[in-house]
């Protein structure tokens, strides 16, 4: 920016004709309201180019030019959280996947709260019968395998249109024609059988493609009619076979049981029969045990008396003894205040109990 005025010359100062052109530059603030305008420009340029990712959604920010930089191509996107994501115009592309669980419905009956994405299957069984199956396939995409997803198909209509449809009624009709009878079908643990090879053989498929099939569902089937009545007369008999056959065998299982509480109740009552004997045995020799032991004491007791007497007898016998006699004698005479004893040859010593007894000695 420059302003231009015209100068007179100091040289010739009455020349009027002779001008000079001067360049007077522009404030230094106008270069900063130029970078914070291009710099608003900017923010605002990616505010507009926000993109949301919700949350029951998986995102990819795909990188299309990347300048040596960033890595480019699908393989190396990574899944981006809820929330808003800036991209930059012409170098990023922004793909977005449901990464909750989708149906895919095949059904041919119009109506209710089921979207038919797919008619029902026709299904033929190894003896020739003809089914309608009506099905309903649970899938998802992985979220830590959504790059791949990204390769394959844009949105997720293209993953029903190109994926599911393309791939899935041809697989799930070969497993189920494996059937080998039309009454197979009213079996449900063979239905659930072929539906998981079924399961199985799809994600051997859509696993390189960063989705997931989760189960199969069979909702309903149809014979036709001409075919309704017999297969089911017959699907009837093969039951009720079954159900005798299980009644059967519920009858030996009863008579089982009950030979094997029997022969128990035997085996219960011959064991407290035996008890009861060593019952008696035990205490029988307990009470004998006992009697033998008080006669041991009793007669220990006896012994012990008689060895006592004998060893008293033997230690009155001697001096100390009679001298014993005499007084234990002068106990019997405590209280008297006085005793007259005759003296003498003839007189009396109540401490000598041969002289005392040998004087009441009846002659």
């Amino acid at each position: 920016m420059a302003l231009f005025r015209k100068k007179a010359s100091p040289e010739q100062p009455g020349d009027e004709s002779t001008t000079e052109a001067r360049v007077i530059k522009g404030p230094s603030c106008v270069y900063w309201v130029i970078a914070i305008a291009l710099a608003a420009a900017i923010i605002a340029g990616l505010v507009l180019t926000m993109k949301k990712v919700e949350a029951d959604q998986v995102g990819l920010r795909v990188v299309k030019l990347g300048l040596g930089i960033w890595d480019e191509g699908t393989g190396h996107a990574k899944p981006l959280p809820p929330g808003w994501h800036p991209l930059l115009p012409w170098f990023h592309e922004f793909a977005v996947y449901q990464k909750n669980i989708q149906t895919f419905e095949m059904t041919s009956k119009s109506g209710g709260i089921r979207k038919p994405d797919y008619h029902s299957l026709e299904i033929r069984t190894s003896d020739g019968y003809k089914v309608n199956v009506d099905l309903t396939i649970f899938y998802n995409v992985l979220e830590s395998r959504a790059g791949l997803v990204r390769s394959f198909y844009r949105d997720d209509q293209e993953i029903k249109e190109k994926g599911i449809q393309a791939v899935a009624p041809g697989i799930i009709q070969s497993k189920l024609s494996e059937l080998a009878y039309a009454q197979d079908f009213y079996n449900s643990e063979l239905r659930m059988e072929k539906s998981q090879d079924a399961v199985l053989a799809l994600n051997k498929i859509f696993f390189s493609q960063g989705l997931e099939i989760r189960d199969i569902m069979i909702r309903d089937f149809e014979f036709p009619q001409e075919y309704e009545a017999a297969i089911l007369s017959k699907v009837l008999a093969e039951q009720l076979k079954r159900v005798q056959e299980s009644l059967a065998r519920a009858a030996e299982s009863e008579a089982v049981w009950k030979k094997t509480i029997a022969e128990a109740d035997a085996a219960a009552t011959v064991e407290r029969t035996r008890g009861q004997a060593e019952a008696r045995k035990t205490e029988s020799e307990g009470e004998r045990a006992k009697t033998e032991m008080v006669a041991e004491g009793d007669k220990a007791k006896l012994l012990a008396e008689g060895r006592g007497k004998g060893r008293l007898a033997q230690a009155l016998s001697g001096p100390g003894g009679k001298v014993y006699v005499g007084l234990e004698y002068t106990k019997v005479l405590e209280g008297l205040e006085l005793l007259i004893l005759p003296a003498g040859k003839n007189g009396i010593n109540p401490l000598d109990a041969e002289q005392m007894l040998r004087s009441l000695e009846t002659k």
